[in-house]
């Protein structure tokens, strides 16, 4: 059903996931159901640079602030984590769906705090596992429930950062204040994308290790098996790569898909043993699949017809609220990502990284 107005959101949080063309301020003031009516940002002239760049009228650098001048639906946190589980609950308390940036807490105990405030006070709670809904991830999935690569045996996922990233080399950014550092902005993807796949996921192996000469940072590779319900998981974490990339293999029985993210490729793959000239058609047969999907995305970027992860998430979520149903990323299925990451972490600590 369609609401009798639009929805108030409120953004706490003005950083580049939030004002970036693929973020959440575009997304929303995209929505026919939304309207994105104040920021908030502990950095008053980012605030006002925001709100004044997206024609929004009002700013703020507190959240209660915004909360008490403003009947807001929605409150969409885009702040660093440390502060997620706090805002989160602030403004459930408020009366205000929340929608969280990944990970959704520090702790499963903040993580329980937060789904506990979404049932006391009668909101939704949704967490922002974007990648889940990235095209090509969402076509992999209706491939996978439709049979055609068989029962799932295991996925591998290997996520790269470039040593060169603005952020990864500012010994200030946020992330080096979480527990696992680096991998507290990274591993949370490869986690919910895993559990998607192969379902319940438990860690049984991590090894880290650091090759760069950065005193700040303790580890910059890392490799997790993890025992999935369906499959083996195989996670592979590294900030040494020429470039960023965030590349996945399924497993089947009968096939397996091979997906690149960045550049929205998807290729089915069985193997053949026939030998020559089998071999050759096989090759011929990716590289079609290849050059379609490279065709699609250039047409679709030309058209500007290309939705983002956060695009067609935060749509789904505005969706339940209206339809009163179950978020698209739950707050359980949050509070399960920080359970295995935090076990990871705790691997990687009782552990000792290996340096060069």
């Amino acid at each position: 059903m369609k609401p009798n107005r639009a929805l108030k959101v409120g953004i706490a949080g003005c950083g580049s996931v939030a004002q970036s063309p693929w973020g959440h301020i575009p997304a929303f003031i995209k929505n026919k159901n939304t309207e994105l009516v104040a920021v908030c940002d502990k950095d008053e002239n980012l605030a006002s640079n925001v709100a004044k760049t997206f024609g929004i009228n009002r700013y703020y650098t507190d959240v209660s602030e915004m909360l008490k001048n403003n009947e807001l639906d929605i409150v969409d946190i885009c702040t660093p984590p440390k502060t997620h589980s706090v805002l989160s609950i602030m403004a459930m308390k408020s009366g205000c769906h929340v929608l969280v940036e990944k990970p959704m807490a520090l702790s499963v105990k903040e993580a329980d705090d937060m789904i506990a405030a979404s049932k006391e006070n009668g909101v939704k709670l949704c967490i922002v596992h974007n990648r889940l809904f990235h095209p090509t991830i969402m076509k992999t999935k209706s491939l996978v429930r439709k049979g055609i690569i068989g029962d799932v045996t295991g996925i591998d996922i290997r996520y790269g950062w470039e040593s060169s990233r603005s952020d990864y080399m500012d010994k200030g950014h946020w992330y080096y204040g979480l527990h696992g550092g680096v991998f507290g902005e990274i591993l949370p993807h490869p986690v919910y994308i895993a559990r998607a796949f192969v379902g319940a996921l438990e860690p049984v192996a991590v090894y880290s290790r650091k090759l760069s000469g950065y005193e700040w940072i303790a580890a910059d590779e890392l490799r997790v098996i993890l025992e999935g319900e369906k499959g083996t998981a195989t996670i592979t974490i590294s900030c040494n790569w020429p470039g960023t990339e965030a590349l996945f293999d399924i497993f089947g029985t009968n096939r397996n898909i091979h997906i690149d993210i960045e550049s929205e490729i998807l290729t089915k793959r069985a193997v053949s043993t026939k030998g020559p000239p089998w071999n050759t058609i096989y090759n011929l047969r990716l590289g079609y699949q290849q050059l379609y999907c490279t065709a699609l995305f250039t047409l679709k970027t030309l058209l500007r017809r290309r939705l983002s992860d956060h695009h067609i998430l935060i749509d789904k979520a505005v969706t339940a609220i209206i339809n009163d149903t179950e978020p698209p990323v739950t707050g359980e299925d949050g509070k399960e990502v920080i359970r295995v990451y935090e076990n990871i972490i705790s691997q990687i600590d009782r552990g000792q990284t290996q340096t060069d």
